[in-house]
C-alpha cells in the first residue's frame, strides 16, 4: 500500500521541508564535529600547559589559542575532515586519523610560531608541545566520535527506501539491521511485484515514488541497477527527483562483485569508469605484515600469560578433556595446519557434526542458535572469543596472521572453488573482514566473497583498521555463536 501521505497537498511546500531537513542533518553533523575538533585542541592545549607546570597562570595564557581557532578550523576542512563523514556511508572514524594526525603536525607547528611571535605570553616549550601531541590526536578522536552518537541519537538514523526484486531489499534489510554504526534504517521498498509482504513502513509502486520522494518521508533512495528491472530513461528520472527534493540517491549493480571494496571511480571527458586493479602483494608489503604479526603476537602472549592459565583451571574444572582444541586447517595455498584454540565443546564436538546439520541456520556450514555440545566455560569463552587466544601461537610460528581470511575447516574447504579459492592468497587470520562484520551471522557464501574482497584490497593500514574495529566487535559480541 502507498503510504498516506502522499496524498497530501503542497508539494512545494514539503520540498522545502525535506531540503531543509537534509541540509539540517548535514549541518548538524558538521557543526558536531567541529565542536569536538576545537574543544579538544583547547582541552590537549590546556592540559599540556598544567601538566608541564611552568606557568603561573595556564588559564590566561590558554585563551590566546582562541585567535587561532579559525585557522583551524580551515585547515581541518582543507583535511575533508567535515565533508567525508557525511559522503561516505560507512562510519569514517579509523578512516580520518591519518589526515587528523597530518593536520594536527601542521597545525601543531604553527601553534607554535603563534605563541613565539605574536602572542604576549611566554613561548610554548618542547614539554607542552609533546604533551599537546600526545593528547590531541586521542582527544578530538574521542570527541568526534561521542558527538557523532549523540547527533545520531537526536536525529534519528537515515530513513531509506529501495527499488529492488524481494530477495535484494532483504539482503539490504539485514546488513542495515546488523550494522548500526552506518546509521541507516530500511523503511520501504518497491520490489515491482505487488503485494510483496516485506514488514516494511512504506511501500507503493514505481509511479509512485517521486510522490514518496516529496513526502518527506526518505532521506535516501537505493535501486539496483539491472535493465530489465527498471529502464534506464526510469533510472535518471529517478535520480533527478532526488537531486530536486534534497534525498540522497544510492544503487548497487545486479552483478554485486563489480563493487566490491577498492573499486576506484575514474572519469575519461566525463565518462565514468569504475576500475578494479590486480592486488599487488610486493616483498616489502609482506615484511611489514609479519612485522606487525611479530611484534603484536609476542606482546601479547606474555601479556596474556596469567589469563591463560586462569581459562586452563577453569576448562579443567568445567569437564573432562584436554585444555587446548587442535583441528587442522587450511592455510594459504591449500597448505594444512593444526589451529589451536582453548576448548569450549565436549571431546567427541567433531564426530556430531554431521548429525547436527539438518538444524543448521546456514546449509554450507554449522550454526546453531543453541549449541549442545557447547560446555558452561565454552560459552563464556566463545562469547568473549578468549578461546581465540591460542592462535597467537599459530600467528608467532607464521601459520597464520593477525588479520586475513578465516582459516576453515578440510570440510568446509571442499565448498570453495573457482575465483573464491583465490581469498587464500594470503595467510588466513586471527581475525579479519568477517570478524567485525558479523562473524556466525553472515552466510558462508557472503563470507568467502569477503574474504575475498579483503585480499583484492589488501593494505597495511586495512589490516591495522580491522584490528582496531575488532576489539569493539568483541566488546558487542557481535555474530558470536
Amino acid at each position: 500500500m502507498p503510504p498516506a501521505s502522499l496524498a497530501q497537498p503542497g508539494q512545494a511546500g514539503l520540498r522545502r521541508v525535506v531540503r531543509s531537513r537534509h541540509r539540517g542533518r548535514d549541518f548538524t553533523l558538521r557543526r558536531a564535529l567541529l565542536l569536538a575538533d576545537l574543544l579538544g585542541l583547547c582541552l590537549a592545549l590546556g592540559l599540556a600547559m598544567t601538566i608541564a607546570g611552568r606557568r603561573q597562570a595556564p588559564l590566561a595564557d590558554l585563551l590566546w589559542i582562541l585567535p587561532t581557532l579559525p585557522f583551524w578550523a580551515c585547515l581541518f576542512w582543507s583535511y575533508d575532515l567535515y565533508r567525508r563523514p557525511i559522503r561516505r556511508l560507512e562510519p569514517t572514524h579509523l578512516d580520518d586519523i591519518p589526515s587528523l594526525f597530518h593536520a594536527l603536525v601542521l597545525g601543531g607547528l604553527g601553534l607554535w610560531l603563534f605563541y613565539r611571535l605574536l602572542a604576549p605570553v611566554a613561548q610554548l616549550n618542547l614539554v607542552e608541545m609533546l604533551i599537546f601531541g600526545l593528547l590531541s590526536l586521542p582527544l578530538i578522536a574521542s570527541l568526534r566520535a561521542v558527538l557523532r552518537a549523540l547527533n545520531r541519537r537526536l536525529q534519528g538514523p537515515e530513513r531509506v527506501f529501495a527499488i529492488a526484486p524481494p530477495d535484494d531489499v532483504r539482503l539490504l534489510e539485514r546488513k542495515l539491521r546488523n550494522h548500526p554504526e552506518y546509521e541507516m534504517k530500511l523503511v520501504g521498498a518497491a520490489t515491482g511485484e505487488g503485494g510483496e509482504e516485506l514488514g516494511l513502513d512504506l511501500g507503493g509502486t514505481l509511479d509512485e515514488v517521486e510522490a514518496l520522494l516529496a513526502s518527506g518521508q526518505v532521506d535516501h533512495l537505493v535501486l539496483r541497477l539491472d535493465a530489465a528491472y527498471l529502464p534506464q530513461e526510469r533510472l535518471q528520472e529517478l535520480m533527478r527527483s532526488c537531486h530536486r527534493e534534497g534525498v540522497r540517491f544510492g544503487c548497487f549493480p545486479g552483478v554485486k562483485a563489480l563493487l566490491f571494496p577498492g573499486i576506484e571511480i575514474n572519469h575519461i571527458e566525463g565518462m565514468g569508469i569504475l576500475t578494479s586493479n590486480p592486488p599487488v602483494f610486493s616483498r616489502s608489503s609482506r615484511a611489514a605484515k609479519r612485522a606487525l604479526d611479530l611484534l603484536v603476537s609476542t606482546t601479547m602472549l606474555v601479556l596474556l600469560a596469567p589469563l591463560a592459565a586462569l581459562v586452563a583451571l577453569a576448562i579443567k574444572l568445567d569437564s573432562r578433556g584436554p585444555v587446548l582444541y587442535r583441528q587442522v586447517r587450511v592455510g594459504r595455498h591449500g597448505r594444512r595446519f593444526e589451529l589451536l584454540k582453548f576448548r569450549t565443546m565436549v571431546p567427541e564436538a567433531d564426530r556430531l557434526v554431521d548429525g547436527l546439520m539438518a538444524e543448521s541456520r546456514d546449509p554450507d556450514w554449522l550454526i546453531l542458535d543453541a549449541d549442545p555440545r557447547v560446555t558452561r566455560v565454552g560459552r563464556f569463552l566463545r562469547r568473549s572469543s578468549i578461546d581465540e587466544l591460542p592462535q597467537l601461537w599459530n600467528v608467532l610460528k607464521g601459520e597464520m596472521s593477525l588479520v586475513g581470511p578465516r582459516p576453515l575447516p578440510e570440510r568446509d574447504d571442499l565448498a570453495v572453488r573457482d575465483w573464491k579459492r583465490h581469498r587464500l592468497d594470503l595467510i588466513p587470520g586471527l581475525t579479519g573482514s568477517w570478524q567485525v562484520l558479523g562473524r556466525s551471522s553472515i552466510p558462508f557464501q557472503e563470507m568467502l566473497e569477503i574474504d575475498y574482497a579483503y585480499v583484492a584490497t589488501w593494505s597495511l593500514w586495512h589490516d591495522v583498521k580491522i584490528l582496531a574495529q575488532t576489539v569493539s566487535a568483541v566488546v558487542r559480541g557481535r555474530g558470536a555463536n
